[in-house]
C-alpha cells in the first residue's frame, strides 16, 4: 500500500501541478491500484509465480501491472477530460490511449515497477529486517541483544531424501518452507537461517514473547490442512519438532563480499542441543526453562518437566520442558 502511495504521489510530481488537490488525487488513485494489486498477488499470482524464476516474475510482473495501471490511469484520467474537452467518455479514452499520454504512463509505470520488484527480490533474500539493519548500518559495531531462537527440523529427513530422491526431496522441502512461512509471517518470526531442512527463527524478547509457539502450533496447523497434498504428491507428511531457548546474544555484521547479520553466543548452541532432545524425549516441542516465566499465565497450554541438559562451564543443568496445547493434553503424559 505505500509503495503504491509513493507511486502515485511520484506521477504527480513529474507530470501534475504541485497542488494539494492534484497530489490527494494522485494518492487517492495510487491507493486503490495498490489494493487491487494485492489482490491479485494475494489470489491470482501467489501460486502461480511459486515455481517461476525470479527474473521471469520480474519480467511478467513488471508488463502485467504497468499495462494494469496505465489503463486504468486513463479510465480516471479520461473523466477530466471529459469536462476539460467537451467530448464523450468513450472518446475521451480512446483519445487518450493513443496519445502520447499513454506511453509516457505506460513507461514510468514499467521503470517505476521493474526498480520496485528488483529492491524486493532483495529484500526477500536477505529478509526486510536485515535489509534495514544492513542499509542503516545498525550492526557494524557489536551490540548485546535479548533474542528468542527457534531451531525446527523435518523428522527423518535421511530416510525421506533415500525415498524421495534428491530432486523430489528438494521440492518437498521448498514446499514446506513455502507453506509454513505464512506461520512465521502471522506471528512476526524472523528467519535467521535456512540450514538443509533445518530453519532458524529468531524474535526479539517483549510483550508478544509467546509468538514463538503460537508460530510452531499454526505449522502444525497449515500442514495438517495440506495433508492431502502432501499425501497425494510425495507420499509423506512432513513432521518436525522444535526447540525453543532465549538469552542475551551478540549481533554484528560480517564479511566483507558478502554483508549478513549474525548472532554469537551460547543461546544458539543451547537451542541447537535442545532441539536435538525431541527425538530422545519423544517430544516434538521442547523449550528451556527461560520460556516458563513467558507461559506462567496461559490456560492454552500445558507444560511438563521432560528431561534436561548440561550447558558447558556450568554445574547446573538445564530443565528442559514439553509444551502442547490444552485440546491435545495426552501428548505430555
Amino acid at each position: 500500500m505505500g509503495i503504491s502511495m509513493v507511486f502515485g504521489l511520484s506521477y504527480n510530481y513529474f507530470f501534475y501541478s504541485h497542488t494539494f488537490i492534484e497530489f490527494f488525487e494522485a494518492g487517492s488513485i495510487g491507493v486503490i491500484l495498490g489494493l487491487l494489486i494485492g489482490v491479485l498477488e494475494e489470489f491470482v499470482f501467489k501460486k502461480a509465480f511459486h515455481k517461476i524464476s525470479s527474473l521471469a516474475v520480474t519480467i511478467i510482473r513488471s508488463l502485467l501491472y504497468s499495462l494494469l495501471i496505465s489503463t486504468i490511469l486513463a479510465l480516471v484520467l479520461a473523466i477530466e477530460n471529459v469536462f476539460k474537452y467537451n467530448t464523450s467518455y468513450s472518446e475521451a479514452v480512446i483519445q487518450y490511449l493513443i496519445g502520447p499520454e499513454y506511453r509516457r504512463d505506460f513507461l514510468f509505470s514499467l521503470s517505476f515497477i521493474a526498480i520496485t520488484l528488483f529492491l524486493l527480490q532483495i529484500i526477500h533474500l536477505i529478509g526486510r529486517a536485515n535489509f534495514l539493519r544492513l542499509f542503516f548500518g545498525m550492526y557494524r559495531q557489536p551490540r548485546e541483544v535479548s533474542r528468542l531462537f527457534m531451531f525446527l527440523d523435518l523428522k527423518s529427513s535421511t530416510s525421506i531424501a533415500e525415498k524421495l530422491g534428491n530432486k523430489m526431496y528438494s521440492a518437498f522441502i521448498r514446499d514446506f518452507f513455502y507453506d509454513i512461512s505464512d506461520a512465521i509471517i502471522l506471528f512476526k518470526g524472523e528467519i535467521y537461517q535456512y540450514a538443509g531442512d533445518e530453519i532458524i527463527l529468531v524474535w526479539p524478547i517483549g510483550k508478544n514473547n509467546l509468538n514463538a509457539i503460537q508460530c510452531f502450533y499454526k505449522m502444525v496447523e497449515i500442514i495438517k490442512k495440506k495433508y492431502n497434498e502432501y499425501l497425494t504428491k510425495y507420499g509423506i507428511i512432513p513432521e518436525f519438532k522444535a526447540g525453543i531457548h532465549a538469552g542475551k546474544v551478540i549481533v554484528t555484521t560480517v564479511g566483507k563480499l558478502k554483508k549478513e547479520i549474525v548472532y554469537h553466543g551460547d543461546v544458539l548452541n543451547t537451542t541447537a542441543r535442545i532441539e536435538g532432545k525431541c527425538n530422545e524425549l519423544q517430544q516434538k516441542l521442547l523449550v528451556s526453562e527461560n520460556i516458563l516465566p513467558f507461559l506462567q499465565k496461559e490456560k492454552d497450554y500445558y507444560i511438563k518437566v521432560k528431561g534436561e541438559i548440561e550447558l558447558k562451564g556450568k554445574s547446573q543443568k538445564l530443565p528442559l520442558y514439553g509444551v502442547q496445547l490444552a485440546t491435545q493434553r495426552q501428548f505430555l503424559c
